[in-house]
């Protein structure tokens, strides 16, 4: 090793400019996990109960605890309900998930780039957008569905379906999810050498022992991972079991410390949603840990290697047209039909869709969001979040990518840690340790757009391990070059490694600005008059009963966010897969 490339590595040749750099990131990844974090321990331990962990008369206590987990409501309700939620979406998630990523990637489905698109739709709008559109589908009253099916069938009452129930739900929280898996399976299907499974064929097993042999177990720890990281996403789910699971009496762990913080009579108990935190942080972490064993020991199933193969797709022959018929199913509901039912109640009312409602059109929905302060307001404080926040996560990430890809820092693994850790990190729980932090610190923005984007910008696994890759394609000996030139750490980083490695950060910038828009949790959470969001704003709407108003607001957030179905198309798939 050459001594300038020794300089590049050991972190105490580095110069001012470069320990500054590497130490601001480090200490910014640190104190946006941590801090928050910890003040939620203290909070969990300091009473009473609608007292700050600092606040004149507080004291160490673990009443909380006691008074959370001696509650006989949390075996009979909340626990169960929690357990059928999550366990009963993920399964059916999973299925879909998997049916759909096998046929797009494995088979000769047409239009697959089409489907690809439109099955990310789910993934790019706020959740409590889909949430209303299928109310106005699947409400047991008015729903458009229900009263097709009670004129057709000649039924009295409400129903047959209802929305606001278990089974609703589950639907509607695997229906959601989809998307998520979907990407995770398919890059896995994506990249399996169809070897084994043509050596399979050759020695005259049919497909589907094939498919079961052979195919299932080679990619089982590549599909247990997705699987244990869906459990963990769905777990802290907030917005559908508050919009669908609340009037069907659902009562979820995030639901829980959501009603800590806004009881029906009295002041918020801060300790008491901290006491409920924590254990669900710990579950979550937990989880983590799992699915992080697990993909390291994907490792020993690898079935890429340095030979070139190209992958065989499966010809569906007969069952090509169920297989298309399954596709459509999904995106119909998942797509096509909330975004007609949300853009015909904007236009034309809630009443189902019918021919002398024609003439009836109005943009009076559209007219009153435009004259409504709150809209402007909340169009501006979600784009500045979404993108304030992405930005800083994207370069807090890339900094702790090259600290431990590049440097023998000490810490490093524990940074590496920190950052990994932010994905079991559930948005209730973020935002409502932010919470206490910000109440608790005489600095200002508790209540103001900038609480925020602080509290969004925790998410840094995705970015740093995106920059991690990255970084690990571009070999040192540029840096080096450009060292021995005389050129300094931060003209070296700006004028070579930065445009190359600019590609992975637009990719993780992008990911982390969709997650900004669609985010509902930390703004219902840390809500205030000055820092509504358009999630927030949708909700407020669709809960006063204004549903003309909401469906129009959902059906601009939607076309806010198609121009970047295409850009995540993009970037999230590589270009000719499909071929």
């Amino acid at each position: 090793m050459t001594p300038a490339l020794s300089a590049v590595r050991r972190h105490g040749e580095l110069d001012l400019a470069a320990k500054l750099v590497l130490a601001a990131g480090a200490l910014v990844a640190v104190y946006l996990i941590a801090a928050p974090l910890a003040m939620l321990l203290l909070t969990a331990v300091r009473g009473p109960a609608d007292a700050l962990p600092f606040e004149q008369g507080a004291q160490w206590t673990l009443e909380h605890f006691r008074a959370i987990y001696s509650d006989s409501v949390l075996y009979t309700r909340i626990i169960p309900d929690t357990l059928v939620f999550v366990l009963g979406s993920v399964a059916l998630c999973f299925v879909i998930a998997f049916t759909l990523a096998w046929l797009v990637e494995r088979t000769d489905l047409p239009w697959r780039d089409l489907w690809f698109s439109l099955i990310l739709f789910p993934l790019l709008v706020p959740s409590v957008v889909l949430a209303i559109a299928w109310i106005f589908l699947l409400g047991p009253n008015a729903g458009w569905m229900n009263v097709w099916l009670r004129s057709l069938f000649g039924l009295e009452g409400t129903g047959p379906l209802n929305i606001f129930s278990m089974p609703g739900l589950l639907a509607c929280q695997a229906l959601a999810s989809v998307p998520f898996v979907f990407l995770l399976l398919g890059a896995t299907l994506r990249s399996m050498n169809p070897a084994l499974e043509e050596a399979s064929s050759t020695s005259g097993a049919s497909p589907a022992a094939t498919f079961l042999r052979v195919t299932v177990r080679v990619l089982l720890p590549g599909v247990l991972a997705p699987l244990i990281l869906a459990l963990l996403i769905t777990l802290e789910q907030f917005d559908l079991p508050l919009i669908i699971g609340l009037p069907a009496r659902i009562n979820v762990f995030s639901y829980r410390i959501w009603y800590e913080l806004t009881p029906s009579s009295g002041l918020p108990n801060y300790g008491g949603a901290a006491a409920v935190g924590l254990p669900f942080l710990v579950v979550a972490m937990l989880l983590l840990v799992v699915y992080n064993w697990l993909i390291r020991r994907a490792e020993s199933f690898v079935t890429v290697t340095g030979k070139a193969y190209r992958q065989t797709r499966f010809p569906l022959g007969r069952w090509r047209i169920p297989a298309l018929a399954f596709v459509v199913a999904y995106v119909m509901l998942a797509a096509v039909l909330p975004t007609l039912v949300l853009l015909w109640s904007a236009l034309f009312g809630y009443a189902p869709p019918a021919i002398d409602s024609l003439g009836k059109m109005s943009l009076a929905a559209y007219g009153k969001l435009a004259g409504n302060r709150l809209f402007w307001l909340g169009l501006g404080n979600t784009l500045l979040v979404a993108t304030l926040s992405a930005l800083i996560v994207t370069t807090v990430g890339a900094v702790l990518a090259w600290i431990i890809v590049r440097t023998r820092f000490t810490g490093r693994r524990f940074l590496d840690f920190v950052s990994f850790m932010s994905v079991g990190i559930p948005s209730v729980i973020t935002a409502l340790a932010v919470m206490v932090l910000y109440l608790s610190m005489p600095v200002g923005i508790y209540g103001t757009v900038w609480i925020l984007v602080v509290a969004y910008s925790y998410r840094l696994a995705v970015t740093t391990r995106i920059s991690r890759a990255g970084l690990m394609q571009i070999h040192r000996e540029l840096e080096e070059a450009s060292s021995t030139s005389g050129a300094r750490w931060l003209s070296t980083q700006r004028r070579i490694l930065l445009p190359l490695l600019m590609p992975t950060l637009v990719s993780g910038f992008i990911l982390l600005f969709i997650t900004g828009v669609r985010e509902f949790t930390m703004g219902l959470m840390l809500y205030g008059q000055d820092n509504v969001v358009l999630s927030v704003l949708l909700w407020r709407l669709f809960e006063s009963g204004e549903a003309a108003a909401s469906a129009a607001l959902a059906t601009i957030i939607i076309a806010l966010v198609i121009p970047i179905v295409f850009i995540a198309r993009r970037y999230l798939s590589p270009r000719g897969y499909a071929d």
